[in-house]
């Protein structure tokens, strides 16, 4: 190693010592002979000359190492695992939160990763078929991974968080009253009209005898329809909706719109409503049925799980209001439920007892009274619903018989001069 290498790696005191002891070696070498010559006058001026250029080395010397310690470059002589461990703590520095400051802002603490990446939707209503679209729909709003599907229009089966494809649905897929029970929907009937056909009961002949579905239905339930060119068509719009004849008589528009209703029980006028989101009407009939605030579980409802059902269906002096309601069954035996369906049917309610896994309804959902009241507009679904009841099916989208109840005739024939007040029945 030489003198300018060890100058990089020393500090100035320990080089000064190698230097005086570098010198007194090449001292002692250069006097010996000269004190053997005992010329003592030229020895004399020999070491003078010598102690001169000593002093002269020491001050060259002492200004390289001045001329180090002042060098920008001095960091270059910090020795390299140095270098590093100082590299590294000033990772540390920027990278690393003051265990004080997570402390005092819990918000900011590392976030779970499994929280960070989306994952596949569960059930969100329970083990069922679920129509894509709906599915879709929730993925978008719960920001999960919604499943691989042939087709917008397939029906998904979900059971216990696993999704499979249950059917690839050729002529759409048709929503139930929850997300879980959505079904494939029928095939386009061939026109059958030869002159009209009320729209309703178009639609219910084509379900009913034929197993299709007419295409106009439920948009154009409450008008005449007719055939053209083999085509569907709307053959007259009816503001009051339309009268069914018999089999082989043209039905045709209601002239005036129906508001008596036989064997109507009175009910007296309450200011206040039940409770948010019912009509003023079907809430006093609620009051004359003995419902109370706290047993109605759902009036008005946007949950993707409820299917659009529980969506608002019109407003009256402001006030949104949905046809359907929700009740609770909580503590009730199956007589006193069958006693409530009686009553709330003699009031104007087309209502279903929800019991899980009987009537279609499925047996991970929790048990209600599921109830539509006839004399106000509603949405397309619903009146769907009204259909169903009138002639004793499920109201839900497998339109199977209903036999929790058998629905007396004098009920559904309050219900159908009921809902003649808007729709055909």
């Amino acid at each position: 190693m030489s003198i300018k290498d060890l100058t990089i790696n020393f500090s100035p005191y320990i080089l000064l010592y190698l230097y005086l002891y570098t010198f007194m070696i090449s001292a002692c070498t250069e006097t010996v002979p000269m004190a053997l010559s005992n010329d003592h006058a030229i020895e004399s001026s020999q070491n003078q000359n010598q102690d001169m250029r000593l002093l002269s080395w020491l001050d060259q010397k002492l200004a390289m190492i001045d001329q180090k310690s002042t060098d920008p470059l001095k960091d270059q002589s910090i020795p390299i695992e140095n270098q590093k461990n100082d590299q590294a703590n000033l990772s540390l520095d920027q990278s690393t939160p003051n265990p004080d400051q997570s402390l005092s802002n819990p918000d900011q603490s590392t976030p779970n990763p499994d929280q960070m990446i989306p994952q596949i939707c569960d059930c969100f209503d329970g083990n069922g078929t679920y129509c894509t679209q709906a599915v879709l729909a929730y993925a978008q709003s719960q920001n999960c991974i919604a499943p691989n599907a042939p087709s917008n229009s397939a029906l998904l089966s979900c059971t216990d968080g696993q999704w499979a494809v249950a059917e690839n649905c050729i002529n759409g897929c048709q929503s139930g009253e929850i997300a879980s029970n959505d079904e494939c929907s029928l095939a386009t009937c061939d026109c059958f009209v030869r002159v009209a056909w009320c729209g309703a009961s178009a639609g219910r002949h084509g379900m009913s005898e034929l197993g299709c579905q007419v295409p106009l239905i439920p948009e154009h339930d409450n008008d005449i329809l007719g055939c053209e060119n083999g085509q569907w068509i709307v053959k007259q719009a009816c503001e009051n909706g339309c009268v069914e004849e018999a089999t082989g008589t043209p039905d045709y528009c209601r002239p005036n719109q129906a508001n008596q209703v036989e064997n109507w029980p009175a009910c007296a006028d309450h200011p206040n409503l039940l409770k948010a989101g019912l009509d003023p009407e079907a809430s006093d009939r609620l009051r004359c049925v003995g419902i109370t605030n706290d047993q109605i579980s759902q009036t008005i409802g946007n949950a993707v799980a409820s299917a659009g059902y529980h969506a608002a269906d019109g407003n009256v002096d402001g006030h949104p209001y949905c046809a359907a309601v929700d009740i609770r069954t909580r503590g009730m035996n199956e007589n006193e439920i069958l006693n409530l369906l009686d009553r709330l049917g003699r009031n104007g309610f087309a209502a279903w007892y929800r019991k899980p896994g009987f009537d279609g309804w499925p047996a991970n959902q929790s048990p209600h009274i599921h109830a539509v009241f006839a004399g106000v507009r509603m949405k397309a679904q619903l009146r769907e619903q009204v259909r169903d009841f009138l002639v004793g099916k499920n109201g839900l989208s497998s339109h199977r018989a209903y036999q929790f109840w058998d629905i007396p005739n004098e009920v559904q024939d309050l219900i159908r001069n009921l809902f003649l007040r808007h729709y055909t029945p």
